[in-house]
């Protein structure tokens, strides 16, 4: 038997060791060994406790996800998914830069090799814990129905109290409740998930903060109000300066309309406008100013509020009176008041000239007929004498010059 077996030895060793050979080809030849990247596997901390000995919070800057390269053969490789893979980061091995090493094994399959360990580290930030309270902010969605106007919403409780990691708490700007108010003619309470927002508007994830609340939401109470729409009217009180012409055609107000919200009983009381007064009194230009709406509604309509707008700007246009030069033939002035037995007579040769200021509407009465010129000598006797030049003006017509003129009086 064993001179059976060992009879051409040599060839028998060669024949098996070309079967190895035929294996090894065939076998990398229909299932090869290959390379594969798996993407976003879960990284898995291990030792958190020892964070807790810190007193700090853990915030994972990256490194919660990792791509896994692994090299095995083909039939093991097609099989292979992201939960076959085991990332770890032990929190014992914290570097002082506050890295730590991502480790992938792939424990169900030991013939398969990962070949990028030691190339991801997951950055870690330690942070103070600290809580806040924070108000709540009401915002609504949509828009109720016509003629009706959502008022302030009471969220209940208002105060929630967040904690966290110190740098998350400083970035929040505001903790939202939505409602949605679309159709709504009559008050409601609902229940709202409260949403953290930063100075940028961006949202802050909820897995980054603990809220202290004794239920996922918060009910709500929306007032739903009775609204109006008011006409805006601007009346003047007071005459402006003497020579200055209030424009009243020409007074400019934004804006035009304005919202009063409130209870039905209250809304029925007001009238079509709201006016407002500006007050003219001795004024010599333009006004601008802005004025309060509420203050002109009824302190005895206390459910009554104006929204959208507070305020109304208003332009009143006070302009100068228009001036004219006149000239006035000696001819037309009246000599009044000349004393008995006496007779009198201007001097002056040419004729006068006087400048008159008016009101624009004035300026058909700008002539010599409605200004009446005239010369008063009451208690003058026998002489000669300069006595100033009078007009009897039409009203807003303004002459302040002194002009005299030369008078001789003498005896019939």
């Amino acid at each position: 038997m064993k001179k059976r077996l060992m009879n051409n030895f040599g060839l028998k060793l060669l024949s098996l060791g070309i079967a190895i050979v035929f294996w090894f080809v065939i076998a990398n030849t229909q299932d090869p060994v290959e390379t594969k990247t798996v993407k976003d596997v879960p990284v898995k901390m291990l030792n958190e406790e020892k964070v807790q000995e810190r007193e700090k919070i853990l915030e994972v800057i990256s490194g919660d996800t990792v791509d896994v390269v692994v090299e095995g053969r083909k039939s093991v490789l097609d099989q292979l998914t992201e939960a076959d893979i085991e990332a770890t980061a032990d929190l014992t091995e914290v570097s002082f830069m506050d890295t730590v090493l991502i480790k992938a094994t792939v424990p169900s399959k030991p013939d398969v090799t990962v070949l990028n360990n030691g190339e991801n580290v997951m950055k870690l930030l330690f942070d103070d814990y600290v809580t806040k309270r924070f108000s709540f902010q009401v915002e609504t969605v949509g828009e109720p129905m016509a003629g009706y106007y959502v008022g302030d919403a009471l969220p209940s409780p208002n105060i929630i109290q967040i904690s966290g990691a110190k740098t998350v708490l400083d970035k929040i700007n505001k903790v939202v409740l939505n409602v949605d108010v679309s159709g709504r003619s009559v008050d409601f309470a609902t229940t709202a998930i409260p949403v953290v927002y930063d100075m940028n508007g961006d949202e802050i994830a909820s897995s980054k903060l603990t809220m202290q609340l004794d239920s996922d939401a918060v009910t709500v109470n929306v007032p739903i109000l009775a609204s109006k729409d008011m006409h805006i009217r601007v009346v003047t009180v007071g005459e402006v300066e003497e020579g200055y012409e209030l424009l009243t055609e020409n007074i400019d107000f934004q804006p035009e309309t304005v919202r009063v919200a409130g209870s039905k009983e209250d809304l029925d009381k007001l009238g079509y406008f709201l006016e407002l007064e500006v007050d003219v009194t001795g004024q010599t230009g333009t006004i601008e100013k802005n004025i309060q709406i509420s203050s002109v509604l009824d302190d005895t309509l206390a459910s009554l509020r104006v929204v959208d707008t507070q305020m109304v700007a208003v332009k009143v246009n006070i302009i100068p009176y228009e001036e004219r030069e006149v000239s006035i033939p000696v001819s037309e002035i009246e000599i009044r008041n000349v004393g008995e037995g006496l007779t009198a007579g201007i001097l002056t040769m040419t004729d006068v000239s006087a400048k008159v200021r008016y009101k624009a509407a004035r300026e058909p009465l700008i002539t010599i007929e409605y200004l009446n010129p005239y010369v008063d000598l009451s208690g003058l006797t026998e002489g000669t004498y300069r006595v100033p030049l009078g007009m009897e003006l039409p009203s807003k017509v303004v002459w302040d010059e002194v002009i005299e003129l030369d008078i001789v009086i003498n005896k019939q």
